[in-house]
């Protein structure tokens, strides 16, 4: 897994920047926008920065302390959003209530001594556990067993993400996905070296039309039309 760098501004002390090259780590590397579009619908930079803000996350690779130098996250920070995300819209609490329990959750998900998390009811309450220990997770009603079982489910297809390097992006499950091995973790067609970029590069952006789609094939002939068009509509290119 090879390293990547980022290229920060910094003041040379005589009045200008000068680049410097900052260790990000292995893996994939991302802007806040970034992330919001991989994780589309309903993912925005104001709830990334609240969570971070607020030290919900654990510590980005860069975190932005003023104008010029942007927030950048990594693979695992993007994965850490994406439980979140989906937590909050199973157990249905205001972020506040569950602060301490979903703080648990991240930690016990990913650390490499954790065998992973199950749910387990204890009268009314939802109780998470590990081999790090438990926790009382706060919820609206009464979690039926199959919602327990699908939350249960994403984390540990989170956890697999996090081991393998490889993330399929929500909105095009099939066709797209971020290889942290293939191209710095850019979203990029699935099992190829393609980038999505790359496929709206073919369009006249805002649209692309059934010429586009065929001027991309021809291109690369392995790719099918769904993914073409997957690749498009990831990048926000409309059919014309």
């Amino acid at each position: 897994m090879r390293q990547t760098r980022a290229t920060v501004r910094k003041d040379n002390g005589k009045g200008g920047p000068v680049r410097a090259l900052m260790p990000l780590g292995e893996g994939g590397v991302y802007s806040v926008s970034e992330v919001c579009r991989i994780l589309q619908p309903g993912m925005t930079p104001r709830k990334v920065h609240y969570w971070l803000n607020t030290d919900l996350l654990s510590e980005p690779p860069v975190y932005r302390r003023g104008s010029g130098t942007p927030t950048l996250l990594s693979f695992r920070q993007l994965l850490e959003i994406r439980v979140v995300q989906e937590l909050r819209d199973r157990l249905g609490f205001s972020l506040p209530r569950v602060r301490e329990a979903f703080a648990w959750l991240l930690h016990s998900t990913f650390a490499e001594e954790s065998d992973g998390v199950s749910f387990a009811r204890a009268g009314r309450q939802l109780v998470a556990r590990s081999n790090l220990g438990s926790i009382e997770v706060p919820t609206n009603q009464l979690l039926l067993l199959d919602e327990m079982t699908a939350v249960e489910a994403s984390l540990r297809t989170s956890r697999y993400a996090h081991d393998t390097g490889l993330f399929a992006i929500p909105s095009h499950r099939d066709d797209l996905a971020c290889n942290v091995r293939i191209l710095g973790g850019a979203a990029c067609i699935r099992d190829t070296r393609i980038e999505t970029s790359l496929v709206a590069a073919f369009a006249d952006s805002p649209y692309y039309s059934a010429e586009t789609v065929d001027t991309v094939m021809t291109a690369y002939p392995r790719l099918t039309t769904r993914q073409i068009i997957s690749a498009l509509e990831y990048e926000g290119l409309k059919a014309a």
